[in-house]
Order: C-alpha cells, then sequence, then structure tokens
C-alpha cells in the first residue's frame, strides 16, 4: 500500500525542488508586496495604497502560473508543456498590459506605486525562484562516447 510519503519520495527530486522554489518566490513577492502596502498604508496616501494593491494583484497574476506549472507539469507531456509555459506567459503578459492601459487616466491609483509592487513582488518572486532552482540544480551525468572520433559531421 502507497501512502502519501511514498508518493511524496517517488517524484523526481527536481520537481520537488521546482515546486519549493515557484512557492518560495510566491510567498517572499507577497511578503515584500505586503509590507509595501503597509508602508503606503502609512503615509495615508489612498492613491499609493490603490496602486500598491494593484501592484500586489497584478504580482499575483505573474506569479501563480508559474507556480501552478510547477505543480501540474508533472503530468503533462513537454509539448503540453511548453504550450503551457508559453500560453501563461502570454496572458499574463496581455493581462498586465491590459489592467495598465486600462488604468493609465486613473488619478484615484498610483501609477508610480503600481510599479514599485510589481518590481519588489514579481522581481524578488523571479530571483528566489531563479536562485533556488540554481541551488538545487541535479548533475548531469552523461558517460562519455567511446566512439567519438568515428563520428563524421553531417552537412
Amino acid at each position: 500500500m502507497s501512502t502519501k510519503h511514498d508518493r511524496r519520495r517517488s517524484r523526481p527530486v527536481g520537481d520537488r525542488a521546482m515546486q519549493r522554489a515557484t512557492l518560495m518566490a510566491l510567498i517572499v513577492g507577497l511578503v515584500l508586496d505586503g509590507l509595501l502596502i503597509l508602508f503606503a498604508a502609512v503615509r495615508h496616501d489612498s492613491p499609493a495604497v490603490l496602486g500598491a494593491v494593484v501592484g500586489t494583484v497584478l504580482t499575483l497574476v505573474i506569479v501563480v502560473p508559474s507556480v501552478t506549472i510547477a505543480f501540474t507539469g508533472k503530468r503533462m507531456t513537454p509539448v503540453t508543456m511548453a504550450a503551457a509555459v508559453l500560453g501563461s506567459w502570454a496572458g499574463k503578459m496581455m493581462v498586465v498590459i491590459i489592467v495598465l492601459v486600462l488604468l493609465k487616466d486613473v488619478d484615484a491609483v498610483s501609477k508610480r506605486w503600481i510599479g514599485q509592487a510589481l518590481l519588489v513582488g514579481a522581481i524578488s518572486a523571479v530571483a528566489v525562484e531563479a536562485v533556488l532552482l540554481i541551488r538545487s540544480r541535479q548533475p548531469l551525468d552523461v558517460a562519455p562516447a567511446d566512439e567519438l572520433d568515428d563520428v563524421q559531421d553531417q552537412p
């Protein structure tokens, strides 16, 4: 009988590392954005708070698809995975662009604070994800080909 612990062990190390990295990235991005919202609230500047909240929501739009793909990617074929990654990237960029265009002339929302929240949340999330993935990278063990010299280049 398989237990939850056995299933966790059966998952490849790379899958677990990717899932852990994307979750940590999401948490770090949200914590930093939460601090930014708190800082905006302390200033008693309503457009700043609204801008920071909108930026945090856009951060979620950017980071959550990566977390979702990290957890569902194991069940996807390579082509489906590539399509999901590219499709989610295109979708989140469209959402960010549309929201920014719609809020362009709205004075009740500070564009500067939207940008700061996006920078703090999304960039820190990407940085955390990259660092964790680099640290957890598995070495590629490939046996050298014995007859590599016998193989001729194809034109």
